[in-house]
C-alpha cells in the first residue's frame, strides 16, 4: 500500500474511532437509565456510593470535563456535598482506565464479531424496538471505535519507514519537556487523555516510540486533560469552577509526582515506575496501559490526602456564586440527622426562614422603592427556596432511616407536612408573580395593583408569625378567611373591565393562583402558630 493509501486508511480508522467514541457514550449512558445524574442522585446516600459512581461515569464518558460538570450539577442539586464530590471525581479518572485497558489487548477476531453481531441486530430490526435499541448502538460504537483503533494500528505500522514518521517520533522523543507538551497540546484538543494514550499504543505497538516517550507523553496528556476542565468551567463560577480546580490541581500534582520518579529512576538506576511497568506486564500496550491505571490510582491517594486542602484553596479562588449561597441551608449538617431532637429544632430554624423568604416573592412587582434593601431576582429566590426545601425534605428521611426504632416520629412527620404545604405554596407564589411580569404595568387593571399590595401585606405577617409574633398569628386567621365570592364579584368585573385583552387574561389567572395561595396560607397557619409556641 503506498503513503497515500496507508494515510487515507489512518485517516478512516481515526474517524471511525471517534464515531464509536461517541456512540458508545451516548448510548451506555441510555442503558445506565435515561438521565445519569437523576440516577446517581437517587444512589448518592449509600456507602462509598460516589466512588463506585465516578468509577462508573468516567467509564461511560471517558471525559473529565462530563465527570466534573455532571458532578457540580448534583452539588448545585444538593444530592452530593461538596466534600463528597471530590472522591467521585478521583474514581472517575480511574474509571477512564478501561478504554485504555480493552485497547491494549489484541481482540481483532472479537472486533469483527461485534461488528457482525451489531449488523444482525440491524437486520433484524432490534435497534428499532425500545428495548434493544441501545444495547444495538452500544455494541456498534465499541465495534467501531475498537475497528478504527485496528486500522490506525495497521496504518502506523505501514507508515513506519517514511521520513516524516520518523521525523516526527524524533521530535517528539527529543527531550522530556517536547513530549510533556505534545501530550499536554493533544489533550486539551480532544479534552481527554485516555483518548491521547490509546492513539499512542499504536506508536507504542510498533516500536516507532520507546515506553519512556510513551510514560511521559501521558503525564503531559493527563495535565492536558485538567487544563481542558479549566477551559470548559472558565465562563462559570461557584461548585463548577471549585471542582474544575481541584481536578487541574489533582493532576498537575499527580503528574509532577510521577515525572520526578521518572528523572530520578533514569538519572540514579533505581527501579520505580518504569520498572515497576515492565514487572506488572510484558507488551509495550499492557506497559502503557498499566501507566495510565497507576497515575489514576495514584490520583486517587493524593486526593484523599489532600482533599481538605485543595477544596479550601478552590473555594478562596472560586468563591461560591450568589444563587449558590442563597441555596445553602443555615442551620442543617448531616451529623444532627442521627439526634431527632436536634434535627426537629434544626428544621424548625430552617422552614422559619423559607415562611420568611415568601414575601420576596413579589418583589419585582413592587414599586422599587418599597422593595426590600436585600431584594434579588425572584426567579433566583425561587430557585433557592426550592433547593433549600430539598434539603429539608432530604435532612427529614435521613433522620427517620437513621432512627428506626423512633417513638415520637409523629414530630417528624408534621414536619414534612408543613414542608409538603411550603414547597406547592412557594410554586404557586412564583406562578403568581410571573402571570403579573408577563403584561406590562401600564395594561394590568387597577386591581391587580390591590391584589399585589394585599398579597404582600399577608406574607409579611405570615413572616411574623413564623417568628413567634402572637398579634400576627390571629391576624393571618383573619386574613386569610374564606373569600371565594367576593374574588368571583372581582373575577365578573374584570371579565367586562376596560383593560387589554392580555391584561385581562394576566389578571384573571393571577385570581386563580391568588386564591390558591390564600387556600395554603390558611392550612399553613395554624402549623405556624404551632411552631413559634414549640
Amino acid at each position: 500500500m503506498n503513503g497515500g493509501g496507508v494515510g487515507v486508511t489512518a485517516w478512516a480508522g481515526l474517524g471511525l474511532f471517534f464515531v464509536g467514541l461517541r456512540m458508545l457514550s451516548t448510548h451506555l449512558r441510555q442503558l445506565g437509565g435515561g438521565n445519569l445524574q437523576t440516577l446517581m442522585a437517587s444512589l448518592l446516600g449509600r456507602p462509598l456510593a460516589p466512588q463506585l459512581g465516578g468509577l462508573v461515569f468516567g467509564a461511560l464518558t471517558q471525559s473529565t470535563s462530563a465527570v466534573t460538570l455532571m458532578t457540580s450539577g448534583l452539588v448545585l442539586a444538593g444530592a452530593l456535598h461538596l466534600e463528597r464530590a471530590l472522591p467521585m471525581l478521583a474514581w472517575a479518572n480511574v474509571g477512564t482506565s478501561a478504554l485504555v485497558l480493552l485497547t491494549a489487548i489484541n481482540i481483532h477476531s472479537l472486533v469483527l464479531a461485534m461488528l457482525g453481531l451489531a449488523g444482525l441486530g440491524f437486520f433484524l430490526g432490534f435497534e428499532q424496538s425500545k428495548k434493544y435499541h441501545h444495547v444495538v448502538l452500544t455494541l456498534l460504537g465499541l465495534g467501531l471505535l475498537l475497528f478504527g483503533l485496528i486500522l490506525l494500528k495497521s496504518s502506523v505500522a505501514a507508515l513506519g519507514p517514511e521520513p516524516w514518521m520518523r521525523e516526527f517520533v524524533e521530535f517528539t522523543g527529543s527531550g522530556v519537556a517536547i513530549a510533556l507538551l505534545a501530550g499536554f497540546v493533544i489533550a486539551v484538543a480532544v479534552q481527554s487523555s485516555s483518548i491521547v494514550t490509546v492513539l499512542a499504543l499504536p506508536l507504542v505497538v510498533e516500536k516507532l516510540i520507546s515506553l519512556d516517550q510513551t510514560v511521559i507523553l501521558i503525564y503531559g496528556a493527563s495535565v492536558g486533560s485538567g487544563f481542558a476542565v479549566l477551559l470548559v468551567a472558565s465562563g462559570m463560577e461557584g461548585v463548577a469552577r471549585q471542582l474544575s480546580l481541584c481536578q487541574a490541581a489533582l493532576r498537575t500534582l499527580t503528574a509532577l509526582s510521577l515525572l520526578l520518579a521518572f528523572l530520578l529512576e533514569k538519572a540514579t538506576g533505581v527501579p520505580l515506575v518504569l520498572a515497576l511497568l515492565r514487572t506488572l506486564a510484558e507488551s509495550p500496550a499492557g506497559q502503557c496501559a498499566m501507566a495510565y491505571l497507576i497515575f489514576q490510582l495514584l490520583l486517587v491517594l493524593i486526593s484523599s490526602v489532600c482533599a481538605s486542602k485543595l477544596l479550601v484553596f478552590a473555594s478562596r479562588v472560586a468563591p461560591p456564586s450568589v444563587l449558590e449561597r442563597l441555596m445553602k441551608p443555615h442551620f442543617l449538617f448531616d451529623d444532627a440527622a442521627a439526634d431527632p431532637a436536634t434535627a426537629l429544632a434544626l428544621v424548625g430554624l430552617e422552614q422559619r426562614r423559607l415562611v420568611g423568604f415568601l414575601p420576596d416573592f413579589l418583589d419585582d412587582l413592587l414599586p422599587a422603592d418599597e422593595r426590600s434593601p436585600t431584594a434579588i431576582p425572584a426567579t433566583l429566590r425561587a430557585t433557592a427556596s426550592v433547593a433549600i426545601a430539598a434539603e429539608i425534605d432530604r435532612f427529614l428521611r435521613a433522620t427517620l432511616r437513621l432512627n428506626p426504632g423512633l417513638t415520637d416520629a409523629e414530630r417528624i412527620f408534621a414536619a414534612r407536612t408543613q414542608l409538603e404545604i411550603l414547597q406547592p405554596l412557594q410554586s404557586a407564589l412564583q406562578q403568581f408573580a410571573e402571570e403579573l411580569l408577563l403584561v406590562p404595568n401600564s395594561e394590568r387593571p387597577v386591581f391587580t395593583g390591590y391584589l399585589i399590595t394585599g398579597l404582600h401585606a399577608i406574607l409579611m405577617v405570615a413572616a411574623d408569625t413564623a417568628a413567634g409574633d402572637p398579634d400576627a398569628a390571629q391576624t393571618l386567621n383573619l386574613l386569610t378567611h374564606e373569600r371565594s365570592a367576593l374574588m368571583e364579584r372581582v373575577r365578573e368585573d374584570l371579565l367586562g373591565g376596560e383593560s387589554s385583552v392580555a391584561g385581562r387574561e394576566s389578571a384573571l389567572s393571577a385570581t386563580l393562583t391568588f386564591e390558591r395561595i390564600i387556600w395554603l396560607l390558611r392550612r399553613l397557619a395554624p402549623r405556624l402558630s404551632a411552631a413559634a409556641v414549640a
